[in-house]
């Protein structure tokens, strides 16, 4: 058996974490993974995930040719051009009958390739629709909207390596291996590095997570309350003199500080540690070492507080206490930059609160607008189930799986069923795919070129690195397969569309689509390096390369640069006053009638509703468990490994027990968007927490985002 050795980077997630695969010659097999230690990013670190590309390129979930629904509900293949002829001409009866709203997209970044995962925009632009849907909205949406109302810096925030302390609320980057844009790949040995130059850690969650047990401080909150942490430490900072005066007089004002801090009155730390279940002291430790002790660093907040009630007003309060303390980047200072991107200056300047949410008409669900690009996830079961003028008839799903992690999940699932047309390019038989009436297998990673991911305007990096990947092994023989942005091409050109890319015109008059290095050409041609340059580096640097680019220089403030931070508009201030009343200050625990608070977390061998049907995965992890304190087991009545149910005010699940003595007690904590269809047995392992949530109320303002963590349930021995 002849082998050989390839080098490219994983894209399962944001980390792009390097490897280097064993290879068969003529089978094309990947045999063995392993990271890179010449990588200048992820410097021989590979996660559990990562190391599973055999089996998630050869195993036996894999999709090779394209599916079509058949009158049965089976499922029977077509070839990939013949399924685009017939999907084309759905489509064109659907948008002459209902019009372009009719058609809508839900983009994820799950198997995608990177730089042409924004074609889907381009692809409803040309239509003439702006029904686009993604995860944002689902996961940490509040971060923009609290952007959207604040405003921000131009400039960013101090990353790991310019940083004293962190102050992580529900942050597990250990696990995620990404809270952007502070950390990123090899989390573990990061953090272990920067504690030993003196980096000081402070993590708020209800478990002692990964990351947790690094910290120098940790506190254990009742899930949902961290608005009154963040409150309190706001109010503590101001009220001890430790904000950073010269910052918030040149970029807030003294009229809007005395608004915040009459705003955060009630949240003495007192109130706050018994709202939130805290020994007395923790919160002023906390201010002492985030404010008093340390002078670079920031604060971030992620999933679980994103998930939780109010999250908007937590989030707007956490990114408060880095602009009282002035925790980000100054001129002369470095930024990180995406290279994919235009070399727009960066600026120490406050970008003024844009409101975009204020400008955009009104959805006919629930009144709601946008959110940047996107609708609101949770209004898109209704959007799709509400008949009338908009009413969505033809989805097209890219890299997610809204079956799975929508909230709702039986109405979300009753939902897709009632398109006229869905159409999900995905390598597996997901939960989305298995409604589909055309299923289009996309080429997978390692098959394709690619460039790092990259969003217009944005960057989620930790470091200024970039780097082109050929294909590594061919596509598998006798396999239909689509790169995942050529169905959008391929369908414009059936219809007769004019339609950018990257703010380049595709030019449909020309019988060969291009090529997807073309399409990654026309990606970068604007950016700080061309994909020309990109290939002719990985001659010299095969593991990729950190650039210091002229752009990442801060620059000091430009003269017509007035934008001040918003730090308590009415809005944020009417929120506050709404925690104040709710059931989260009122109840003690999870409320009267329930036992438990349920949680979200990630777990280590799955990426979100990727990866859980691999036997590889399921060895470790078989289900989804119910993790909770063990100390509760005997007042529950169950043991280890025992059936529990789990039911809130909307549904009920059934899983396994799991001892954690990491949890706080009170509190249930299970990995979300697991399991199958609803009421189907066997179609997935585990079981789907969004059977407990409902999409249309416990909603956040602006992006209607729902309760989905921290929410009341009553667990117990099943049967």
């Amino acid at each position: 058996m002849s082998t050989r050795q390839a080098r490219t980077y994983c894209r399962i997630c944001a980390a792009h974490c390097e490897l280097v695969m064993t290879i068969e010659n003529g089978t094309e097999r990947i045999l063995k993974v392993k990271g890179d230690k010449e990588n200048p990013l992820s410097q021989g670190y590979v996660c559990f995930k990562g190391l599973q590309a055999e089996e998630a390129h050869h195993g036996p979930q894999r999709l090779l040719r394209p599916l079509k629904r058949q009158p049965d509900g089976s499922f029977a293949e077509i070839e990939s051009e013949q399924a685009l002829d017939e999907i084309t001409d759905k489509l064109r009866e659907i948008v002459d009958r209902r019009g372009p709203q009719a058609v809508a997209t839900f983009k994820g970044t799950s198997g995608s390739l990177y730089s042409t995962h924004m074609i889907q925009l381009d692809f409803l632009t040309a239509l003439g629709s702006n029904q686009f849907y993604s995860v944002n909205t689902i996961d940490q949406s509040a971060k923009l909207v609290s952007f959207e109302r604040q405003g921000g810096w131009g400039a960013g925030w101090h990353d790991v390596s310019q940083s004293e302390v962190l102050l992580f609320f529900g942050c597990n980057p250990v696990i995620s291996h990404s809270t952007m844009p502070v950390m990123g790949p090899d989390p573990l040995r990061t953090l272990k590095r920067a504690k030993e130059r003196g980096l000081k850690l402070i993590v708020i969650d209800p478990r002692r997570s990964e990351t947790a047990q690094l910290s120098d401080l940790h506190l254990a909150p009742l899930p949902g309350r961290d608005t009154a942490i963040a409150g309190a430490m706001v109010r503590t900072i101001l009220d001890e003199g430790w904000e950073n005066k010269e910052f918030t007089a040149k970029h807030v004002g003294a009229d809007r500080i005395v608004d915040l801090r009459k705003a955060v009155d009630p949240f003495t730390p007192e109130f706050a540690e018994r709202v939130a279940g805290l020994a007395a002291g923790q919160i002023r430790a906390a201010a002492e070492m985030f404010a008093r002790d340390n002078a670079s660093g920031s604060a971030f907040a992620a999933t679980g507080p994103s998930m939780s009630p109010f999250s908007n007003t937590m989030q707007h309060l956490v990114d408060s206490l880095n602009i009282i303390c002035g925790r980000f980047r100054e001129a002369g200072q470095k930024a990180v930059v995406d290279m994919i991107n235009t070399p727009d200056p960066i600026h120490a300047e406050v970008i003024a609160p844009p409101r975009g949410f204020d400008h955009v008409p009104a959805s006919r669900i629930r009144g709601v607008g946008m959110l940047g690009y996107d609708r609101l996830a949770s209004t898109l079961a209704e959007e799709i189930l509400t008949p009338g003028e908009g009413q969505i008839r033809a989805f097209f799903v890219s890299g997610s799986n809204p079956a799975s992690c929508l909230p709702d999940q039986k109405k979300a699932v009753e939902a897709l069923k009632d398109l006229e047309l869905l159409v999900v390019m995905d390598p597996y038989m997901s939960t989305t795919a298995q409604l589909a009436d055309y299923v289009l297998p996309p080429v997978m990673m390692y098959e394709r070129p690619d460039l790092p991911i990259a969003v217009p305007g944005s960057n989620i990096g930790t470091v200024s690195w970039s780097q082109y990947t050929p294909p590594v092994i061919d596509m598998p023989e006798g396999s239909d397969l689509v790169e995942d942005w050529y169905p959008y091409w391929a369908i414009a050109k059936r219809l007769g569309l004019e339609m950018q890319f990257a703010g380049h015109e595709l030019d449909f008059g020309v019988n060969q689509p291009p090529t997807t290095d073309e399409m990654l050409e026309m990606r970068a041609a604007h950016g700080r390096i061309t994909l020309a340059e990109l290939q002719k580096d990985l001659q010299d640097h095969p593991g990729g390369k950190i650039y210091d680019h002229v752009s990442a220089e801060v620059l000091p403030a430009r003269p017509e640069a007035t934008g001040r931070f918003d730090v308590m508009p009415a809005d944020v201030a009417g929120e506050i006053e709404e925690f104040l009343a709710s059931e989260l200050v009122q109840a003690p625990g999870p409320g009267e009638g329930w036992s438990h608070l349920l949680i979200s977390r990630r777990m280590n061998r799955v990426m979100n509703s990727v990866g859980n049907n691999f036997a590889g995965t399921l060895r470790h992890d078989p289900v989804n468990p119910a993790y909770m304190n063990p100390e509760e087991f005997d007042g529950l009545g169950i043991a280890a490994g025992d059936k529990v149910e789990i039911a809130s005010d909307h549904g009920s699940i059934q899983t396994i027990a799991q001892p954690d003595r990491e949890v706080r007690a009170g509190v249930v904590s299970i990995s979300h968007c697991w399991g199958g269809l609803p009421d189907e047995e066997g179609s997935g392992a585990g079981v789907n927490t969004n059977l407990l949530i409902a999409d249309d109320r416990d909603l956040a303002s602006v992006n209607m985002m729902p309760r989905m963590s921290a929410v009341p349930v009553t667990v117990r021995r099943a049967g």
